[in-house]
């Protein structure tokens, strides 16, 4: 027998016998990353405090076994895996963008209770918001209202041009602004300060921003509630602070539907259903709304304008106030250029000009204190406007507003962009004098 089982016969035998002396094991799932068959989603909410659970839905190219969804933050950074089921789902119908994508519920993922607030992407494209609880130093509002008016996902946006439709729905995918990104990735890097997110939505509700020294408005902010508005102007009231990262802000007022699944505007007085005239949704400015954007932020797109549709201008902001406060550490000199390439500013009235440098109308705008760190020249409907980078308090008890006016300077232009550094270098100065309780202003 030996000798039958010699040479590879052994090792045959020898390999047999081993395989008998294991246990057998129980099965353990091994599960792929979904990334390579993810295709889109979105969640039921927005926002989500800590301990609460997120609903997705979520659309796969394949039905397989279960993957590892991967839950990271803005710059990409992984936070935390959890398998899923994958479905493929059916194809949203033609009113999709009105009335969602009807995708039937892939998971529901508990939000960690030590989770800090902050903005997170499912597989890198679903985006969602950790509110805060505690108190913050600044509370980062995410235009997630701009976000839904201008996303085309299912055909349609507020920008289709025959016409949009008169509401849009947030139950269907949509990307992280790109005209934020660039500043809620650096957030994440800013140290000593404690940074809290919010939603348009939650702005609804006071007890979101209660909490927070200083509200910072982002990228492209036009789509504000009523209420959102009330409640930005009771903080400031209230003498806490708001820095502005923005323009073309506050320009439509808008409404939820009943359930919050939908973003309503009309942009139109006479076919907006609506019959209180205070919640016509149209434009902020309009006198019939009773509620000027001027009054809350200091400026507006139709003072300031398209920036860079204009030869007059210089691409960024001149600066006519080197000594501020807001620019400690840059050693600008008066007329130095911070090259800003803007798409839309706001701009403050002007009552004339100065050795070509506007004084601002304060008897219109009314406010306790204001200053102009820098502008530079728009357009609006064929005439000459002005993007204005202001200070102000509106009373001698109430917060203080640092408004940019730009839309641009969270973008690959600003803060990304050549003077990147500056930009960053501002925004730091702004947001410390405020959270310190320092004067941003020269005099």
């Amino acid at each position: 027998m030996g000798r039958l089982l010699c040479g590879k016969g052994v090792i045959i035998f020898v390999l047999i016998i081993l395989s008998c002396d294991f246990k057998e094991q129980p099965s353990v799932p091994v599960y792929d990353d979904c990334n390579p068959i993810f295709v889109n989603g979105y969640t039921d909410k927005a926002s989500y405090l800590p301990g609460e659970e997120l609903e997705a839905f979520l659309n796969f190219k394949s039905s397989l076994a279960p993957c590892q969804l991967t839950i990271s933050k803005i710059d990409g950074s992984k936070v935390f895996t959890i398998a899923t089921q994958t479905l493929v789902q059916n194809q949203p119908n033609p009113s999709a963008s009105i009335d969602g994508f009807g995708y039937a519920s892939t998971i529901k993922i508990p939000i960690p209770t030590t989770l800090a607030s902050g903005i997170y992407l499912i597989e890198n494209a679903v985006p969602f918001i950790v509110k805060s609880n505690t108190q913050v130093d600044v509370m980062v509002v995410y235009p997630s209202n701009t976000v839904a008016a201008y996303a085309t996902s299912g055909g349609h946006s507020f920008y289709d041009k025959t016409g949009g439709p008169n509401q849009v729905s947030f139950h269907r995918p949509a990307s992280v602004q790109a005209l934020s990104f660039h500043c809620l990735k650096w957030f994440l890097s800013i140290p000593d300060i404690n940074i809290g997110y919010v939603s348009d939505m939650d702005m609804d509700d006071f007890s979101n921003i209660s909490n927070a020294k200083v509200l910072m408005i982002v990228g492209h902010s036009e789509y504000w509630t009523r209420n959102a508005r009330v409640n930005f102007d009771k903080h400031i009231n209230n003498g806490k602070h708001a820095i502005i990262l923005s323009g073309n802000t506050m320009w439509w007022q808008v409404r939820y539907s009943q359930d919050r699944d939908k973003l309503i505007c009309y942009k139109d007085a006479v076919t907006d259903t609506e019959e209180d005239l205070f919640m016509k949704t149209i434009n902020w400015y309009e006198p019939s709304l009773q509620y000027p954007i001027l009054n809350s932020i200091g400026a507006d797109f139709n003072f300031g304008g398209y920036g860079i549709y204009t030869d007059n201008g210089w691409d960024g902001f001149k600066i006519v106030n080197p000594k501020s406060p807001l620019l400690n550490g840059l050693g600008f000199s008066l007329g130095d250029i911070l090259d800003l390439r803007s798409g839309e500013y706001d701009g403050s009235p002007v009552s004339y000009f100065e050795n070509g440098i506007p004084v601002l109308d304060k008897n219109t705008l009314g406010f306790y204190k204001m200053e102009l760190i820098g502008f530079d020249k728009g357009s609006r409907f064929g005439k000459e406007t002005n993007g204005t980078f202001i200070a102000f308090q509106k009373t001698e008890t109430s917060g203080v507003v640092v408004n940019t006016a730009s839309y641009s300077w969270c973008s690959d232009t600003g803060i990304a962009g050549t003077d990147g550094n500056k930009i960053k270098t501002i925004t730091k100065n702004a947001i410390d004098l405020l959270v310190k309780g320092l004067s941003v202003f020269l005099n």
